[in-house]
């Protein structure tokens, strides 16, 4: 009876464990920046904001198929160079700032970003507004499907926008660093790689289009990104990341944290997780996986 008792007891412990974790606003769970994000609850009590520029990165398809009301659409190659040497770098300022004029936005605007649930394109494109110096940007916790699970309205009509007057006020290149960058510091132990992608692609036995070679950067550290995301796709507490992180060996005393996936998409949302929860020295490897592995020149690991 009394061993009956004591699990009943440690299962709603771990519950209620586990309802707090996932409850939690951001501003209570520790994180050094929690302006970085905007829960449903948030946006809905300031959607009569005028300066208020909700950005859907979805495709259009889902976009068409009902998102929030007053959003405008933003797909990947939105904000990505056509002309980059790989697929996927970051725009240029000139063609970011047509995008970004064409969607409505303004240099007084306060943007939220969202998506499917988990962030993931969501913060690429969080990534991008303030890498050219745009800091007024907060990306929706639980996305598209938090906003609908909320019982809040939706619009499938796309929305009509005047011609924004958004400039970018400065580049942060010291944000991104290139593949010569990287190569020149694998032996460097400051200097780390963390690779967000899959376990199967780290290892060498799976990869996307665009990438000619299998495997890691040579002593590149794996934390996939999903592992700082709880199940409702809420990230963890700042004590949660900080933890993970640290386990593998990732660490706030190191020079340079480098970020990297396959198209640096999967980076952009490990950068916000560490940066939220105060890491100084992330940078977001813009050439990623797909840089590195169509220099031939260059050492891989696999297994």
């Amino acid at each position: 009876m009394k061993l009956r008792k004591s699990l009943v007891i440690t299962s709603i412990s771990i519950l209620l464990l586990l309802i707090t974790s996932f409850s939690l606003a951001a501003a209570d769970r520790g994180y050094t920046h929690p302006e970085y994000l905007i829960s449903v609850e948030e946006l809905s009590e300031n959607m009569d904001n005028e300066n208020l520029v909700i950005i859907d990165v979805r495709n259009t398809a889902k976009y068409l198929l009902g998102h929030l009301p007053g959003s405008v659409q933003m797909w990947g190659d939105d904000f990505a160079d056509p002309d980059g040497w790989v697929p996927g770098l970051a725009a240029t300022p000139e063609q970011f700032t047509a995008t970004a004029q064409a969607k409505g936005v303004n240099n007084d605007s306060e943007i939220v970003v969202y998506d499917d649930a988990s962030g993931l394109w969501a913060s690429r494109l969080w990534f991008v507004f303030r890498y050219y110096g745009h800091d007024d940007v907060r990306l929706l916790e639980g996305g598209y499907g938090a906003w609908t699970d909320a019982g809040h309205d939706i619009r499938r009509l796309p929305r009509s926008v005047d011609q924004g007057n958004f400039t970018i006020s400065e580049v942060r290149n010291d944000w991104i660093v290139d593949t010569d960058t990287v190569a020149e510091n694998l032996d460097n132990p400051d200097f780390v790689v963390l690779d967000t992608r899959s376990e199967a692609e780290y290892l060498g036995e799976d990869t996307n289009p665009g990438a000619d070679r299998m495997g890691r950067v040579p002593g590149s550290v794996h934390v996939e990104w999903t592992q700082h995301l709880n199940e409702d796709n809420t990230f963890k507490t700042a004590a949660e990341i900080r933890e993970l992180y640290a386990e593998h060996g990732i660490t706030e005393d190191l020079d340079v944290i480098a970020s990297l996936c396959h198209t640096a998409v999967r980076a952009a949302h490990s950068y916000l997780a560490l940066e939220m929860v105060g890491y100084e020295n992330v940078k977001v490897y813009d050439e990623s996986w797909v840089g590195w592995a169509n220099r031939e020149d260059l050492p891989l690991e696999t297994n």
